[in-house]
């Protein structure tokens, strides 16, 4: 009894059916793990965006009119803007204590933002998250803030830093005020705008901050602008 086998073309045409839906296998494995590996990285940039409105929020929804002492004795006021070596520096209530600490610290916190270039040591963490959403050649700035350990800080006392945005094309801040009257507090409503603070004043009109509006452009995003009220009260 005679044993017929496969011919050669039959083989062939086997071969190349396999290596085809190998290859659309192959193709729809590297499809389906790009897209998963997008979706990881859309999801840590929202995180990321998440954090900086949580951590932001927090800081300015404390706001206190406290000034304090600088490293050289000198008073600050409680809120600066474009007035220093900061863009925006104030003092912020709220700061939690550990409730194992032996010596409880002050809750008042000093806190202060400005951007950096991604090239500085400060941005060596925003430049790693960068690389690792695919980013190797990323241009332009961080987002970074600074607080000091201690409120009235001494000569060697140095801000601890916190990046909050790893890449900004724009950080601008405003303060709306409004004017005061003497003693019977606030006379008329937010009108007008400040992009630095404390203002200039010629008379004895005292100007008080009601609100912080910020407008960051990011790369992916465009323009975000955020609006917070402030609670100013008299001098801590």
């Amino acid at each position: 009894m005679r044993t017929r086998g496969f011919t050669l073309l039959e083989v062939l045409v086997a071969v190349g059916i396999t290596a085809m839906i190998g290859v659309g296998s192959a193709q729809l494995l590297a499809n389906i793990i790009d897209s998963r590996r997008i979706t990881d990285i859309r999801a840590e940039q929202l995180a990321s965006l998440q954090r900086f409105n949580m951590v932001v929020s927090r800081d300015i929804e404390q706001i206190i009119n406290r000034g304090i002492r600088d490293q050289y004795g000198d008073l600050q006021p409680a809120l600066l803007l474009n007035n220093g070596d900061y863009l925006l520096e104030f003092t912020r209530s709220g700061w939690r204590n550990s409730p194992f600490a032996e010596r409880p610290r002050s809750e008042l916190q000093r806190v202060a933002y400005r951007t950096e270039s991604l090239d500085s040591d400060v941005c060596a963490g925003a430049r790693a998250r960068l690389e690792s959403w695919g980013v190797l050649d990323a241009q332009g700035e961080c987002l970074v803030r600074y607080f000091w350990p201690v409120l009235d800080r001494a000569s060697t006392s140095e801000p601890l830093a916190q990046v909050i945005l790893e890449q900004v094309d724009r950080f601008e801040v405003d303060v709306l005020a409004g004017t005061a009257g003497a003693g019977d507090g606030l006379s008329t409503p937010a009108r007008d705008k400040y992009s630095s603070w404390p203002p200039l004043q010629t008379d004895t009109t005292q100007m008080a901050p009601l609100a912080l509006r910020w407008r960051i452009t990011l790369p992916q995003l465009g323009d975000i602008e955020r609006l917070w009220l402030l609670a100013w009260a008299e001098d801590v």
